[in-house]
């Protein structure tokens, strides 16, 4: 388990937003579980790699 404000949980945020835009679209690509909303690390594989291809 990631421990809160973590250099990890800081680097994995930052890489979570700037991949999805905005934390509402992160949201809409994640799964509600207890409480905590968890992507799965292809999902953000997958919108880096189109965000990508758009700006080629």
């Amino acid at each position: 388990m990631m421990q809160l404000n973590s250099a990890q949980a800081l680097k994995l945020g930052r890489e979570v937003h700037e991949t999805f835009g905005s934390w509402r679209k992160a949201r809409e690509a994640a799964v509600q579980r207890n409480g905590v909303y968890v992507i799965d690390r292809e999902k953000i594989r997958a919108a880096r790699a189109e965000k990508t291809a758009e700006t080629a």
